[in-house]
């Protein structure tokens, strides 16, 4: 490893200590102070509550049955993510890239998708409560009825 690389490292790898610490919190919140996170990583049943991902690079986050309140990921890059069975409350995807992302038997209450990217995006099962799907970028999008929206394909 290049010495440009480690510094890079250093800063993933406190990162995901941080959020294993977040994971073990047995309904205790726990403060996260995470600065340029650029990649987590793996945050499978972590709970996080108002955090700051605005602009953040988080392909391919595994969020699986997380519970995530008042979050923003405004403008984060994160086609791949996959929040399966998660619970999110407050969260903002406003302009964000969600390409191919798995909202999988997710349940959203209050969650913006205000000119997010979701195409090939999946909701199968997914609970929408205040939440609008049509706000967002749609094609190849897979609703939760199990239907598929291609209304904004070129």
């Amino acid at each position: 490893m290049t010495n440009s690389c480690r510094p890079f490292v250093k800063r993933v790898a406190a990162a995901s200590l941080l959020l294993c610490f977040a994971t073990v919190s047995n309904a205790q919140q726990v403060e996260l102070d995470i600065d340029n996170v650029r990649t987590l990583g793996d945050c499978e049943d972590c709970v996080i509550t108002d955090q700051d991902f605005a602009g953040d690079m988080l392909m391919g986050i595994n969020f699986t049955d997380a519970e995530l309140s008042d979050i923003a990921f405004d403008g984060a890059s994160m086609g791949i993510a996959v929040f399966d069975g998660a619970v999110l409350t407050g969260v903002s995807f406003e302009g964000a890239g969600l390409r191919g992302a798995s909202f999988v038997g997710t349940r959203l209450t209050g969650v913006s998708f205000a000119g997010a990217d979701l195409r090939g995006a999946v909701f199968e099962g997914a609970i929408l409560d205040d939440t609008d799907l049509q706000a967002g970028d749609l094609c190849s999008t897979q609703l939760p009825e199990d239907v598929m929206d291609n209304s904004d394909c070129d």
